[in-house]
């Protein structure tokens, strides 16, 4: 408890620096509150650009919390940076059978599962051009 009080001061102090708040959320998952951590995370991760275990980490945070639709986003989005689309895009559909999106969240999985199936036939016909 010390120390996620101590964290949460240091948050008052310096917000959205980097290292800090993935500390932060780091803590607050191992320390059974992944809502707050994924709260956290996206604050930081909307004003800086992530980086694959920082995306990974927003994942494992959202699943904890119970967002299982974003987390599969948040995979998604692992896969993606990490060079597999189609696991991405295995990601995404499964995303995108689950019952209690709302529309949003829809949209927004459906427009990166275009994007990420027409890279993933350009790179195919990339592929099957130059053997």
């Amino acid at each position: 408890e010390a120390a996620l009080a101590t964290f949460e001061q240091a948050m008052e102090l310096f917000p959205r620096n980097v290292p800090l708040t993935v500390r932060y959320a780091e803590a607050l998952i191992r320390y059974d509150d992944p809502k707050l951590a994924h709260t956290v995370l996206l604050d930081l991760l909307n004003q800086v650009p992530p980086t694959l275990e920082q995306v990974r980490l927003i994942a494992l945070a959202a699943s904890g919390a119970g967002d299982t639709a974003d987390a599969h986003y948040y995979m998604a989005e692992y896969h993606a940076m990490s060079g597999s689309l189609k696991l991405a895009i295995d990601q995404l559909q499964i995303a995108l059978g689950i019952p209690e999106l709302d529309s949003v969240q829809e949209a927004r999985f459906r427009a990166r599962l275009d994007q990420f199936q027409t890279f993933f036939q350009l790179q195919e016909n990339q592929r099957r051009q130059g053997q």
